[in-house]
């Protein structure tokens, strides 16, 4: 469920603000400054805006209205027959006019009892709470994007700082082969050999350095940096000594934590009243209006206080299956939510459960990958004495140095797959604001 949308913000769409990058970028300089300038955070905080916007409107239903009017109108012949008044003497049309007619009115209205429209203010607040929820999650997403664009940074790093350590080893012992082949201790195979090793880890300190820029560049967008500046990450690529927490502690922790739990269940408060509003449009709804004006033929000539209150009760009796439309699909929408809000528990399970396996995993790999290292290391050592004292060819010395390159970026993988998990668990339990990378 996470997953696809964090890779989704990894995909810089954004708006770059212009900001002066400091000497050291750490993790929390780097959260801000996504949060600052990520578009899926302006645009949830604008629907936010939204939302509230139409819950005000649904409540101001129930609240009284208050309206003035006033207008001045000029007859110049009205047909009183024609309204029922009879006939003027003769039998003719009774005629009358020009006269002129002047109302200032105030009019209050109070809606007394309207259950329909106060369950719908309850729904939209539900929905503007929602919307208040989506933008928090945007953020702890954003927190994720930006921690992980962050760590693919380090793990480029430390790849290139594996291939530039693999490339001095080889320029080293291109050449020991070109020593022992200058005292006519080696054959001119083992120096191509080794020249060829050293070609070899050029090529992988080429491909290093370039996925490091590009990871460099993907993070400078991310964060809203202008491309140009030159970062300095602060932070380390090493594993945690933290102990994950329980499943079953870990999950009812989540359950309690994670924002998707209680946009779904805001979802099914909102679906339950709107439910209950379509319903509602069946019951009686009653008013108390009321209003005052100066009536007269001009504001300044024999004009009157008038006024007048009244009471009015409303009771649909057909509405042509409209009622028993909207009935119905309130409840569908009801029962959507009621399938989210179980799915989303499920999910989050999953999401947990699946994180600590992979940091467990993940912390057995990097105990192995560095025990593979120091095991590499061990051999190389050996191959170079062997090869130094012209016991053999420099093979078993390439096939070491291989091994050990291979076992660096393994380790190197097992750090980052660890930290990764560390932070998919932090955000699997719906703790990014408290992200310790």
């Amino acid at each position: 469920m996470k997953n696809t949308l964090i890779r989704f913000l990894l995909m810089p769409i954004f708006f770059c603000a212009p900001a002066r990058a400091a000497d050291g970028l750490d993790i929390p300089r780097s959260v801000d400054l996504a949060l600052k300038n990520n578009l899926y955070v302006k645009l949830a905080s604008a629907s936010g805006e939204a939302q509230r916007a139409e819950a005000l409107i649904a409540a101001a239903r129930l609240l009284p209205q208050v309206e003035f009017s006033v207008s001045q109108e000029r007859t110049f012949r009205e047909n009183l027959t024609a309204m029922g008044f009879g006939y003027a003497p003769g039998g003719g049309a009774y005629m009358i006019g020009p006269f002129n007619t002047f109302d200032a009115r105030l009019r209050l209205v109070v809606s007394v009892l309207d259950l329909s429209s106060r369950d719908l203010a309850r729904s939209k607040k539900e929905d503007e709470k929602m919307s208040a929820l989506r933008l928090e999650l945007v953020k702890e997403q954003v927190t994720a994007a930006a921690a992980l664009a962050y760590l693919d940074v380090l793990r480029c790093a430390a790849a290139e700082n594996s291939a530039a350590a693999g490339m001095e080893l080889a320029s080293s012992l291109k050449a020991l082969a070109e020593n022992k082949h200058a005292a006519g201790t080696a054959t001119g195979l083992d120096v191509v050999r080794a020249k060829t090793r050293e070609a070899e880890e050029s090529l992988r300190v080429i491909r290093a350095r370039t996925a490091l820029e590009e990871t460099r560049l993907r993070l400078k967008h991310i964060l809203g940096l202008p491309l140009a500046v030159e970062i300095n990450l602060t932070e380390k690529l090493s594993s945690s000594t933290d102990k994950p927490p329980a499943a079953a502690e870990a999950v009812n922790a989540a359950l309690a934590a994670r924002l998707e739990i209680a946009i779904a269940g805001a979802g099914l408060s909102a679906g339950k009243y709107a439910l209950a509003a379509a319903k509602g449009a069946r019951l009686p709804s009653v008013s108390v209006s009321g209003s005052a004006a100066m009536s007269g033929e001009l504001p300044d000539h024999d004009a009157k206080l008038v006024g007048g209150m009244g009471i009015s009760a409303r009771l649909p009796l057909f509405s042509g299956g409209g009622i028993d439309a909207g009935i119905d699909g309130a409840s569908a929408v009801k029962t959507q939510a009621e399938n989210r809000l179980y799915d989303a528990s499920i999910q989050v399970e999953e999401e947990v459960r699946t994180a600590l396996y992979r940091i467990t995993a993940s912390a057995e790999e990097v105990e192995t990958a560095s025990m593979t290292v120091t095991l590499a290391e061990q051999e190389l050592d050996m191959a170079r004495n062997r090869f130094a004292a012209g016991v053999g060819d420099n093979m078993e010395l390439v096939n070491a140095q291989t091994s050990l390159s291979r076992a660096r970026d393994l380790r190197v993988d097992a750090l980052s797959r660890h930290k990764e998990s560390n932070i998919r668990l932090t955000l699997a339990l719906g703790r990014m604001k408290n992200l310790k990378f």
